[in-house]
């Protein structure tokens, strides 16, 4: 059985047991706390120090942890198709490629141009329909002959072009006009399932379609994704690298997809932000390591109070 150590004085008694924690604990902080002096006063020396940086890891554990958690969910965020809010209607556009020598232009809702109030829009739309006769991509001295068509719409910022504008990837369906109006209440499960049977993106080169994939085969876990009243809010932002020609796409259920925007082929999938493995294991990690600490904090506090409170009783024998 361990004997027991008494500091004169001081009324706090430590086992073997606790002195060869106290020193581990010195040892791994690397700090000096009295745990190898001699002497009256050293074990409560030493206790007092450890309890403090105790303290001190518990308060920069904690820290970590939400530097963690704040980290993570503005890496949830961190994709580019969030930036700015699209229009809630379809209205034309012309976007520059990359090499600045071409521009495609979108067409937009003829009905819903008709309406528009903002004369400095209003009178946008107007000229870019009567300079281009037709949606598609266009050299940017001649708004005559397009390079090829490209029907269909989605707004400009769902809108993805390779350097040189051949290669296009279009974020398909109308979702982007509730996006700002999640519900509480999901959508019937036909419609929900209607739309994950929906096509979700489409790649062309040079005006043809190369690939289309449903939003079912872009996400794993539907009951994750976010409903409007109208839409499931699959998106979570996208981002296209010109340099690598990858384009990386993420959905509402932590899900990473990497197309090659000349072949668009899927090249890449893995999961994202808390949904990636490597975040989960830092943050259990962390997690566990601030719990320890807390717990032997506890302990040795609980220890302190309990060889306090029996002193008195020893001084009487």
């Amino acid at each position: 059985m361990d004997t027991e150590a008494q500091a004169d004085g001081y009324g706090i008694r430590m086992t073997r047991t606790e002195l060869s924690l106290t020193s581990l604990l010195n040892s791994v902080l690397s700090w000096k706390t009295g745990c190898n002096e001699t002497g009256r006063g050293s074990a409560v020396r030493c206790y007092t120090s450890i309890m403090t940086r105790l303290k001190l890891g518990l308060i920069i554990s904690t820290v970590l942890v939400t530097i963690i958690f704040v980290s993570l969910a503005a890496y949830l965020k961190r994709p580019g198709g969030e930036a700015n809010a699209p229009s809630v209607d379809a209205i034309s556009y012309a976007k520059p490629t990359p090499d600045g020598k071409a521009v495609l232009v979108a067409f937009g809702s003829a009905e819903a141009e008709a309406k528009l109030k903002d004369a400095k829009t209003k009178s946008y739309v107007e000229e870019l329909r009567g300079k281009y006769a037709k949606p598609g991509l266009y050299a940017i001295n001649n708004n005559l002959t397009p390079l090829f068509l490209l029907d269909g719409y989605s707004p400009d910022e769902q809108l993805f072009l390779s350097a040189d504008g051949t290669s296009v990837i279009r974020i398909e369906g109308e979702w982007w006009k509730t996006k700002a109006y999640p519900a509480g209440k999901r959508l019937s499960t036909e419609v929900e399932t209607a739309q994950l049977d929906s096509v979700a993106v489409r790649c062309f080169h040079n005006g043809a379609v190369t690939h289309e994939y449903k939003l079912n085969e872009l996400v794993t876990n539907p009951i994750d994704l976010p409903h409007s009243p109208e839409h499931i809010l699959w998106p979570a932002g996208a981002v296209l690298n010109q340099q690598t020609n990858q384009f990386h796409l993420f959905t509402q259920d932590s899900n990473k997809i990497t197309f090659d925007i000349r072949t668009g082929e899927i090249v890449a999938r893995g999961k994202n932000g808390l949904g990636n493995p490597i975040a989960q294991a830092t943050l259990w990690i962390t997690v566990g390591l601030t719990i320890l600490l807390a717990g032997v904090m506890l302990y040795l506090a609980w220890r302190s109070r309990t060889s306090k409170s029996s002193q008195p009783a020893e001084a009487k024998v």
